[in-house]
């Protein structure tokens, strides 16, 4: 007698807190109908419908078709009471049918077997609950698959300075218990002087993760050394066949950390398995997903209005033709991205880039290895979305280019990429015109320190931020300052035709250029919302703030400072571009030992895997 194999890859889960805001993610038709009654149990009101056709709850069944070679996953429900239970089954446009449908009664455990063929060119499936003259309960569901997965993960946490933060997320994986059997590990980084141990509730969350909690303390290296810390803490022990990054100041749904481990490894491929960012501040929304790079500029694609802040709370899973059409990911922010150790073992930790754009580079490195990113739905966390940073207007304006120079010289297809030199270019122009000189000149410092090659990025990567802070610091807009009372202003919009945009354009670059400026000017308070190059066409100074705020930063219009920048930024992109080849021939033969194991070993001052 042949034993059927089977294993469990997700299952429906409802929200633990926070029902009015997630619970679109989670429930799709009206909710008013439901009681949840916990992780996986929710009664619907006697005659009414309950849909779980939604972005934690419908089953990805494109990308599992895509990716896997399982041919069909079973549904199994559990339910209590009188009702009727429907599977449906969408297209890649979102159009749904009827896949099938029981009528249960008492307490039942329904099967429903469902080819995946029909989904290879995109859908999702899910389950529909009817209640029938009294309430009915849904108790358990979960899909399964055909064949033993057992694949467990190393979890990877960097943390600064953030010990509340990072406890509370600890303390989300420590409730599920459904993590027990996909989780080895949980490493966190401790690169900060709050240490996390010293947390009021840490004590308690160790004690719930035992064994598996390893705390580690090293100097601020950074989220690269962060996070290849725990890449090679996961590499020493050996017993993971993932590595999981999270981030600290995130929060997780635990059912999408079992969900990516099993993909991972159901897939016919290894796989960087992507996890989808919601907004922490807004929790129907999902910022972004399957995010793209474009290689003929070499920076982040955000022309897809599509891919980001879709709000399940207006706008249902179902009806979001985006997330049943398979989509491309060139890579996945490190907020949640599984790895595979062997892909590690074979193309190293992260590059020492401390912060930014260190995602990006792996991803594409792994690409050439022939490790895809793919970003299923229903795979995700909370996070603060990046609308309301401006990493370009602080410090962190040198390693968002820097490390996108770096990246380009690695990864870029053509000799010398005449398409980023161009952009990097009008990026230099852009802040130069918006009166922020800090900004270029960090943009200036990371290109010369790019030109200068990788030889000393591990040095780099303990003291480079302090350099450019200093740096950075030294420029008035970079220092909060009173505001004084009356001081509003409703900046010009942009204009709407192209040759209008133009001239202004041309007439600002002149005015920048050879008129002085004005000692008496009157600053404006101007929203960091309201930033674009043309609201400072003829302003000379403004203050910066935000709403309701009674300090801002000021920024001054200099003509001698605008003439210095553009003189520096023509010279170092003229450099760049004449020794583009020869220097990304030397970047790609330091890459490999930049971010080796060994290395970075030696950096942690530790011994390295055998």
């Amino acid at each position: 007698m042949t034993v059927e194999v089977r294993t469990v890859v997700a299952r429906v889960v409802f929200p633990g807190t926070d029902f009015a805001q997630t619970l679109p993610l989670y429930i799709d038709e009206d909710a008013s109908a439901a009681t949840i009654r916990g992780r996986h149990t929710v009664a619907v009101t006697a005659t009414a419908t309950v849909s779980l056709g939604s972005y934690f709850n419908a089953f990805p069944a494109a990308v599992w078709a895509a990716e896997t070679d399982i041919d069909a996953v079973r549904l199994t429900v559990s339910s209590q009471g009188p009702g009727m239970l429907r599977v449906w089954k969408s297209d890649g446009a979102a159009r749904a049918t009827l896949h099938s449908e029981r009528a249960v009664q008492g307490t039942k455990t329904t099967v429903f077997d469902i080819p995946l063929a029909p989904s290879r060119d995109g859908g999702a499936l899910w389950l529909d609950l009817i209640a029938g003259e009294s309430e009915f309960e849904l108790v358990d569901a979960h899909w399964s698959v055909d064949r033993e997965l057992a694949g467990t993960v190393s979890v990877a946490m960097a943390t600064f300075n953030r010990p509340d933060d990072c406890t509370a997320h600890l303390a989300v994986l420590a409730s599920d218990a459904a993590l027990d059997d996909v989780v080895d590990r949980v490493v966190v980084v401790d690169q900060g002087t709050d240490h996390i141990s010293d947390a009021p509730r840490f004590d308690e969350v160790a004690g719930a993760l035992g064994e598996r909690l390893e705390v580690v303390r090293q100097a601020n290296l950074g989220g690269s050394g962060g996070f290849s810390r725990g890449m090679l803490e996961a590499l020493r022990h050996g017993d993971s066949t993932y590595v999981l990054l999270l981030d600290d100041d995130a929060v997780s749904e635990p059912e999408a950390i079992f969900r990516a481990v099993r993909f991972a490894d159901a897939a016919r491929d290894p796989l960087l398995v992507g996890g989808a960012m919601l907004h922490l501040d807004n929790r129907s929304v999902l910022y972004t997903q399957s995010e793209h790079w474009n290689d003929r500029i070499g920076w982040v694609e955000r022309g897809r209005a599509e891919a980001y802040n879709n709000d399940f709370s207006r706008v249902p899973f179902r009806e979001t033709p985006y997330f049943h059409a398979l989509q491309r990911a060139d890579f996945n922010g490190w907020w949640m991205c599984l790895i595979p150790l062997d892909l590690i073992r074979r193309v190293g930790l992260s590059l020492p880039l401390f912060l930014k754009g260190d995602d990006v580079e792996f991803a594409l490195r792994a690409r050439e290895n022939g490790v895809r990113t793919v970003s299923p739905p229903g795979i995700a966390l909370w996070h603060m979305g990046w609308e309301g940073k401006a990493p370009n207007r602080t410090w962190e304006a040198y390693f968002l280019h820097r490390n996108r120079l770096i990246t380009e010289l690695l990864h870029a297809p053509k000799r010398r990429p005449l398409g980023v030199i161009a952009h990097c270019i009008l990026g230099d122009l852009k802040p130069l015109l918006s009166l922020q000189y800090s900004s270029v000149r960090l943009r200036a410092l990371a290109t010369a320190d790019a030109l200068a090659g990788p030889e000393r990025l591990h040095d780099w990567s303990a003291t480079r931020r302090e350099d450019v802070r200093k740096v950075w610091q030294t420029y008035p807009d970079a220092q909060f300052v009173p505001i004084p009372a009356g001081s509003v202003s409703t900046p010009p919009a942009a204009p709407e035709a192209a040759i209008g945009r133009a001239i202004l354009l041309a007439r600002t670059v002149l005015r920048q250029l050879f008129v002085s400026e004005s000692d008496e000017a009157r600053p404006a308070r101007i929203a960091p919302t309201d930033l674009g190059w043309w609201t400072f066409a003829h302003a000379d100074a403004a203050y910066i703030a935000l709403p309701g705020e009674s300090e801002g930063v000021r920024y001054q219009r200099s003509r001698r400072e605008t003439r210095r920048a553009l003189r520096r930024t023509i010279g170092l992109y003229a450099r760049l571009w004449w020794r583009w080849p020869a220097l990304s021939r030397t970047y790609r033969a330091a890459a490999p030992q930049l971010s080796s194991p060994e290395a970075w070993a030696d950096v942690f001052g530790i011994d390295a895997p055998e």
